[in-house]
């Protein structure tokens, strides 16, 4: 009897072990497969990275720092475009293509971005090594470890630089037509010389000197030859006439602030709304007895005021049909005698305390 247990006790422990075996064997099998699928799925996932990188690479202009900003890598993209070399950049930082217009308020942005682990996106200037300007749109981001801690970051750009010039071409082509036009004005008008050159730079420093920004100043400088645009309608007895104009005739001269009005009014553009608004404005007196609607002091828009300033005085500096060019004193003393009168006192005295510059430019354009 003991030994027929100890037979079955025996079978039992060889069906376990057994059994353990073939467990052992299908585990080792399974994590066989699994090593194997693994690595696998890590080759391609490696093989797709590599071609996304290749992808980017080919697309963009790539660079690298340590979080210290110190070029750790660039692209081939970024060495073409910059003209440096790879061991021209690799240990700089990025102002080697830093451009001189590019404010320090921007990179000051953007590295308080970057430290609060956010991605920096943004338009920016910069120089090739032969010193020509390229543009880029640019998008920064701090690459992390698992402790959240800044390890590197990368930066990825896109040249704009065509698309930018082909901008400013139109931007140039559109200041040239209504220079254009103001001068087939001044043709009509016999009121040669410069007059519409010298009333837009003449605006220009008045609106820089006032404060505006840039981009209004140069809004200003190309919209202000519009001022008479309306005398086109205006018929030659009256426009051409060599005496002052009688009530009636004054009247019809009037009306071309409202025609000037009329031919850009409909636009969408920012610079036919500005030369709209300033052929509209620019006779409307601060006191509100000019025209065409009698608007009064700051109801007149910023760029009639000036603008008004700058016809003024260079309409009485120059010869017309109907009078002889004032001396500069008796300009001067007529200003005086409008501040708070016909011209904005506030802009009227900008443009004496800088009246040199003003001067300067009537010298440049005789």
């Amino acid at each position: 009897m003991d030994k027929e247990i100890f037979l079955r006790q025996l079978e039992r422990e060889k069906l376990a072990r057994q059994e353990t075996e073939a467990i052992l064997e299908r585990v080792t099998l399974e994590r066989y497969h699994s090593s194997k699928l693994l690595h696998r799925n890590l080759d391609e996932n490696e093989l797709l990275l590599r071609q996304y990188k290749d992808a980017v690479d080919e697309g963009t202009i790539v660079s690298k720092t340590d979080k210290h900003g110190i070029i750790t890598y660039v692209n081939d993209e970024f060495c073409r475009i910059s003209g440096y070399t790879r061991e021209e950049l690799i240990g700089k930082s990025h102002n080697v293509v830093r451009h001189m217009d590019m404010p320090k308020e921007a990179f000051k942005e953007m590295w308080q971005m970057l430290k609060e682990r956010k991605t920096w996106k943004g338009i920016v200037k910069n120089k090739t090594r032969n010193g020509s300007t390229y543009i880029v749109k640019a998008a920064i981001t701090p690459i992390v470890d698992s402790n959240n801690e800044v390890k590197e970051y990368i930066a990825i750009r896109e040249d704009l630089t065509e698309i930018y010039n082909l901008q400013n071409e139109i931007i140039e082509t559109q200041k040239e037509m209504l220079e254009r036009l103001g001068d087939l004005v001044e043709t009509r008008s016999k009121e040669t010389g410069h007059h519409v050159h010298r009333v837009a730079e003449y605006s220009a420093l008045l609106a820089q000197y006032s404060g505006l920004d840039a981009k209004e100043v140069e809004l200003i400088r190309m919209a202000s030859p519009m001022h008479d645009i309306g005398k086109i309608a205006i018929p030659d007895v009256i426009l051409l006439k060599p005496d002052r104009l009688d009530k009636e005739e004054f009247e019809i001269m009037k009306t071309h602030a409202q025609k000037g009005y009329e031919v850009f009014k409909n636009s969408k553009r920012d610079l036919l709304q500005a030369a709209a608004t300033i052929a509209y404005e620019h006779h409307e007196r601060w006191d509100g007895k000019g025209y065409p609607r009698g608007l009064k002091e700051e109801d007149i828009h910023l760029y009639g005021r000036i603008t008004a300033i700058a016809d003024v005085f260079d309409a009485l500096g120059t010869q017309r049909v109907y009078k002889e060019a004032w001396p500069l004193e008796k300009i001067l003393q007529l200003f005086k005698e409008e501040q708070g009168q016909q011209f904005d006192p506030k802009l009227l005295e900008i443009f004496f305390e800088n009246i040199d510059a003003f001067l300067e430019i009537r010298d440049n354009f005789p």
